[in-house]
């Protein structure tokens, strides 16, 4: 009778294990995917464009490197969980399809976020160390956020200008 129960729990074991690894409680995000670059349409310098690939593109866009690890249920859902409210924050893989406003506004929170070093997250550097950020790095993303939201400003002026000169002769 012994020998049935320990055989029917390793079954009952294996089974919810593999069965734990189609329950994505979070939905299917390791099924969204996407080729397109990050940042798109943004001046991005390689040396930027690196930490960023490094330490934020995982949780906040659609070219996520899944680790081995993150197939493995309760693990896979805390994982999945995680870059699931990353891209609902916001979605490096779909940049140009924010407002001018939209990105000013996240450039201006990852600024904040990164010198406060709140991001990457402290859970996400326990696995990967690679991620971590040095000072000079963090100064280094804050100076392309400043400049990128400069430019941004820049560009959605000269737009507003040529606004004002297509409506002016129509005015008079």
């Amino acid at each position: 009778m012994k020998k049935y129960i320990k055989i029917f729990l390793v079954v009952s074991i294996v089974a919810v294990t593999t069965a734990s690894v189609f329950v994505h409680p979070y939905g299917r995000v390791k099924q969204v995917s996407s080729q397109k670059a990050v940042f798109a349409g943004a001046q991005l310098d390689p040396p930027v464009a690196a930490l960023i690939q490094k330490s934020c593109q995982d949780c906040h866009s659609e070219r996520t490197a899944w680790p081995w690890y993150s197939r493995i249920a309760p693990i896979s859902w805390m994982i999945e969980k995680d870059v699931r409210e990353g891209r609902e924050h916001f979605n490096m893989s779909h940049w140009d399809e924010y407002s001018p406003e939209q990105r000013m506004q996240i450039l201006s929170e990852i600024s904040v976020m990164v010198r406060t070093k709140q991001m990457p997250l402290p859970k996400y550097l326990k696995l990967h160390q690679d991620a971590r950020l040095k000072d000079a790095d963090i100064d280094l993303i804050y100076q392309w956020g400043r400049k990128e939201r400069k430019r941004l400003k820049s560009a959605e002026a000269l737009e507003a200008g040529k606004e004002d000169k297509t409506e002016s002769p129509a005015s008079q």
